[in-house]
């Protein structure tokens, strides 16, 4: 398609548009609607004007403000020009550079253009600065193509010098020249026109006044003679269908154009490599050429054209002396025509020499000029091509970008409408699409709906989203896409206007749609909608464009899917948290209801029992007559299992209080030593029974231990019991107690037994676990006992542990925190210098505590929250800490957590209200030595201290 065609056709698609005053300027309409170089929306260079021109009015702002405020202010103006462009331009693949502006390979719109004369004149401050401009447009090489004509024959060719820089976007017409005047013409071609838009007028004026700085320059610096007067007849701009100007001029003199030819500086300098630099090589060497055409014979020719005249001169001069000497009757008259015969001869042959040297010379400085311009158009050919390649790199590598932070995105959100607005901005933003739709597909009734569009404006994109419709026909537009599943390019929306839905045909007309790219978002097993793009020129959209889509719709489809699976996922969590709550809550009811029936019926046990153990015990004692041996041994079975049964009884009690959490320890000082001894003679009678020997067996005497009595006894009954109950007759059963540290005591139960398989080793202290193997098989019992040990201890700071023996046996232990082995009291001196550091966010427990462990003499410390006694604790050690649970920033037993991951050495008084108590025993699980329930006497506080702040 040429240049004329494709006006043609974009002037019957161009709407009309309402022309605004000269005094609006194109900066008004915001951001460029074309693009500035490189490739048009058509697919075709963009030639509009040459990147000379635009490079003149470049470094003449540059110069112009370097003239003003320095060199540093030149530069900073160009850069500030980049920057107001750049804001203007859309795409940043387009974003110019200060070196690309003075690149004169380049090509640009007059949109683009007409911005920059914009922008150059506010810099500036100069309102005739397109005008100054355009006297920097004449480069060397029209300098060097135009210096062998006359001016009038410049102006004659001004269409041909005209084209070569605008390449067909500008219209050229010679009215008239004569030899001192010349009317020239310009206008522009509809493409032109479109670019201006409805700001043709100013941009007109601004162009006009380039060209017209052009003409007046030309006399001056092509042929030396004084700046020539544009008179303007007509401008676009005023709506005349012609720019036309009479350019008047002094009429040359032939001896100052040879002067002029003769004297002008030209440089002889060659390109060396395609650069900015290069068309100044280019135009040099024209130069170069022309002035080697001009004047590198012209001094030989000169002299040898004397010599001749010289030499006809003697020759007439001998010829006259001759005449006269031989023929004194000659007249003087006859004499001097002889003489000067051999000058007109010698006259008439260098005259033919000189037209034949004048020939060859100018048929040489055609030669050259087309050589050059046929070279410089080659390397701007080729410039260009380049230019657009680095463009079309910029873009690709921009799209990938875009995908690569679009992929990114769509990944961060599973909300639906959160993720379908970021597709939409990122295709308007980071893809620069005019504007972005997504329409969702129900396959149930073939209808689109939930429609979203951006980079409308606001009413229509409104109006988008209340849109819905079937889709009937399959072989539309939209049932191509949703139904078929194939993606539409669309490069003139004309073309299927009539075939689109007229909601549809609607949205196009008020976003003004001209091309558009239309995919499915579709996965597998299922088409979710569809993504529109569109830009508002006709033949805008490119299979790159539909390539890109497809790409960005599968991205979105694989988000959809996941959001959907998400939120499917999302809907069973909560149907499965509403379950789990009935199932939990129906299992609590059930639980205490259970709990409720084990203590009730536990309770009415006993009245029962407590009756046939009694009249069991009646029998044996023979208070109804005497037994013989068998009665004997019946009672006194049912009397054992009388007291298993009621260990039954107190063991379910006791689990379902744990199980409740209604069990409560109450921990005091107690001697360890006379608990043992206790359970010893307690249960030495069963171990007789059995023919086993109970022994106690420890090295440590009076070992005071933090612990409650009761459940104490307790645990070593439980213990001692199963060693008897698994023990074969003969053996032994020996109760023990180590001191492993100064922290806790370790009491022992072994037997000789036959021991537990290693596999049972870490189940024996589970809820209703009992061995079925080998000789240590306990078929009666529920179970209970040892995982009521194991709670028993562990609500008591403690741990317990199980193993076997090496000489035979198994041994059951458990670790109970001590207070003190008793020994001399300590000097109060010994107390002196020991640092206490008190955390409480209370400052009267804080002032309690500091002036009884001042009292003591302890220096304290004071931390308010767990944040501040954790710095403290980092910066300076100390000998000891009362820690309250309830403090804030980090609670207390996150504290003592951290504090014992680092230390173990430092002891740890927890503080906790009475209501506590759970708390208070979990701490001492987590490390520390002792608590107190608030509200405490000074008694409890000065025995805590005494036993855990004094040095040994």
């Amino acid at each position: 398609m040429t240049s004329s065609t494709l006006d043609i056709v974009e002037a019957k698609s161009f709407p009309n548009i309402e022309l605004l005053p000269k005094d609006r300027t194109i900066l008004e309409q915001g951001a460029m609607v074309f693009r500035p170089f490189g490739l048009d929306e058509q697919g075709q260079t963009i030639r509009d004007l040459g990147g000379v021109s635009i490079r003149a009015v470049t470094v003449f702002l540059e110069k112009l403000v370097t003239s003003a405020g320095g060199a540093s202010a030149g530069k900073e103006a160009v850069e500030e020009l980049c920057d107001l462009l750049n804001d203007r331009i859309k795409d940043p693949i387009y974003h110019v550079t200060p070196e690309l502006l003075k690149n004169p390979w380049n090509s640009y719109s007059y949109e683009f253009t007409s911005y920059l004369y914009e922008f150059c004149e506010r810099i500036s401050g100069d309102t005739r600065f397109a005008f100054k401009a355009g006297a920097e447009k004449v480069s060397p090489i029209m300098l060097a193509l135009t210096r062998p004509f006359s001016l009038s024959q410049i102006y004659t060719m001004f269409p041909y010098f005209g084209n070569k820089f605008t390449s067909g976007s500008v219209e050229f017409r010679v009215v008239e020249v004569t030899s001192s005047t010349a009317a020239v013409g310009m206008r522009f071609t509809d493409r032109t026109l479109r670019q201006f838009g409805s700001y043709r007028r100013r941009c007109a004026c601004l162009v006009c006044q380039s060209a017209q700085g052009i003409m007046v320059a030309m006399a001056h610096r092509i042929h030396g003679l004084s700046e020539a007067e544009a008179i303007e007849t007509s401008c676009i701009g005023n709506d005349d269908e012609w720019c036309q100007w009479t350019i008047r001029w002094q009429e040359e003199s032939r001896y100052r154009k040879r002067f002029w030819w003769a004297t002008s500086p030209l440089e002889q300098t060659r390109p060396t490599r395609l650069s900015s630099e290069s068309v100044v090589g280019v135009e040099n060497a024209q130069a170069a050429h022309v002035s080697a055409a001009a004047r590198v014979e012209s001094l030989p020719q000169a002299q040898q054209s004397f010599a001749w005249f010289l030499g006809g001169g003697v020759v007439g001069l001998a010829l006259m002396a001759g005449v006269g000497i031989l023929n004194p009757t000659v007249s003087l008259g006859e004499v001097l025509l002889v003489g000067l015969c051999p000058i007109l001869a010698v006259g008439i042959m260098v005259n033919r020499r000189l037209l034949r040297e004048s020939e060859r010379r100018e048929a040489l400085i055609q030669e050259q000029i087309t050589f050059v311009e046929s070279r410089h158009e080659e390397l701007r050919e080729a410039y260009l091509e380049q230019e657009q390649m680095r463009v079309e790199l910029r873009r690709k590598v921009a799209q990938l970008t875009a995908l690569h932070r679009a992929g990114l995105s769509f990944g961060s959100t599973f909300e639906r409408d959160a993720l379908l607005h970021q597709v939409l901005e990122a295709l308007t933003h980071e893809l620069n699409y005019n504007s972005a739709m997504v329409s969702m597909f129900d396959p149930c009734e073939n209808t689109v709906q939930h429609i979203r569009l951006i980079g409308a404006p606001p009413e229509v994109e409104t109006f988008a989203q209340s849109c819905r419709f079937q889709i009937t026909d399959p072989e539309g537009p939209e049932g191509t896409v949703v139904l078929q599943g194939r993606p539409l390019l669309v490069k003139d929306i004309e073309s299927i206007r009539h075939s689109l839905h007229p909601l549809n045909q609607r949205l196009a007309e008020l976003s003004g749609t001209k091309a558009l790219v239309v995919v499915p978002i579709k996965t597998k097993d299922r088409i979710w909608g569809m993504l529109t793009v569109d830009r508002s020129h006709n033949q805008s959209v490119t299979e790159d464009d539909l390539e890109l889509m497809m790409t960005v719709a599968s991205q979105v489809s694989i988000a959809l899917d996941n959001a959907s699976a998400y939120q499917q996922i999302e809907e069973w969590n909560q149907g499965l948290e509403v379950k789990v709550k009935e199932r939990t809550e129906a299992l609590e009811r059930a639980d205490r209801l259970r709990a409720q029936f084990l203590s009730h019926v536990s309770h009415e046990l006993r009245t029962p029992l407590t009756s046939i153990k009694g009249f069991i015990q009646n029998m044996l004692d023979g208070l109804t007559g005497s037994l013989n041996e068998k009665q004997q041994r019946y009672l006194v079975r049912m009397s054992d299992n009388s007291d298993r049964l009621v260990r039954m009884i107190e063991d379910l009690l006791d689990r379902t209080r744990i199980e409740t959490g209604r069990l409560e320890v109450h921990p005091a000082d107690v001697e360890l030593e006379s608990c043992l001894a206790d359970v010893i003679e307690q249960l030495k009678p069963l171990a007789q029974a059995k023919q086993q020997s109970l022994e106690f067996c420890s090295a440590y005497t009076e070992v005071v231990v933090w612990a409650d009595r009761d459940r104490l006894i307790q645990t070593v009954v439980n213990l001692v019991q199963n060693a008897i109950k698994f023990t074969p007759p003969g053996g032994t059963v020996s109760v023990g107690c180590e001191l492993p540290n100064h922290r806790t005591a370790t009491v022992l139960v072994r037997d000789t037994g036959p021991g537990i398989a290693p596999e049972y080793l870490d189940k024996i202290f589970d809820p209703f676990f009992r061995i079925q193997q080998g000789q240590r098989t306990a078929p009666k019992g529920l179970g209970l006992g040892l995982s009521i040990v194991k709670t028993l201890v562990e609500l008591q700071g403690g741990e317990v542990a199980a193993r076997n023996r090496p000489e035979g046996g198994a041994e059951l232990s458990f670790t109970i925190p001590i207070h003190a082995v008793k020994a001399p009291l300590l000097l109060e001196s010994h107390l002196m210098g020991q640092h206490i550091l008190v955390v409480d966010d209370d400052t009267d427990i804080q002032q309690l505590l500091h002036d009884r462990l001042m009292a003591g003499g302890y220096q304290t410390f004071s931390a308010f929250d767990g944040r501040q006694a954790l710095a403290m604790l980092q910066s300076r050690e100390f000998d000891g800490m009362i820690l309250d649970i309830g403090i804030g920033q980090i609670d207390g037993l996150d504290v003592l957590r951290r504090v014992r991951l680092t230390n173990q050495r430092l002891p740890i008084i927890m503080i906790t209200a009475s209501g506590s108590q759970e708390l208070a025993v979990r701490a001492i699980g987590l490390g520390a030595q002792a608590y107190l329930l608030k509200p405490f006497d000074a008694g409890q506080l000065q025995q805590a201290m005494d036993r855990w702040f004094r040095r040994a």
